[in-house]
């Protein structure tokens, strides 16, 4: 049987956010690539704290993601980091073990 990871065929890059420097900016830790699906999406979402937020991207990945995370989208600069994109919502997609598929990430 064939794993919905077979499918990713795009190139995400992501890292986490790991504090605040002096002025409020995110600080970044390494960048990490990881094999996804992305596709163009307008769906509403609703965050961990109710609010309404007009997705535009879903990005299916067998990535460790988290909101903590910021993403950059298949051929954006990654050493720009007011290109990277905040999760507003990660589903996790699992199988009939328990075990973690992969995740489903609105933007």
């Amino acid at each position: 049987m064939a794993s919905p990871s077979d499918r990713f065929r795009q190139l995400i890059f992501y890292s986490l956010v790991m504090g605040r420097d002096a002025h409020g900016k995110p600080m970044l830790g390494l960048v990490s690539s990881s094999r996804a699906r992305v596709q163009p999406s307008r769906r509403l979402i609703r965050d961990a704290s109710g609010n309404e937020h007009l997705a535009s991207h879903v990005i299916y990945t067998d990535a460790a993601l988290t909101l903590l995370h910021r993403l950059w989208l298949p051929g954006e600069d990654t050493s720009d980091f007011n290109r990277a994109r905040r999760p507003v919502a990660v589903d996790e997609l699992v199988d009939g073990a328990g075990v973690v598929r992969f995740r489903k990430v609105w933007l």
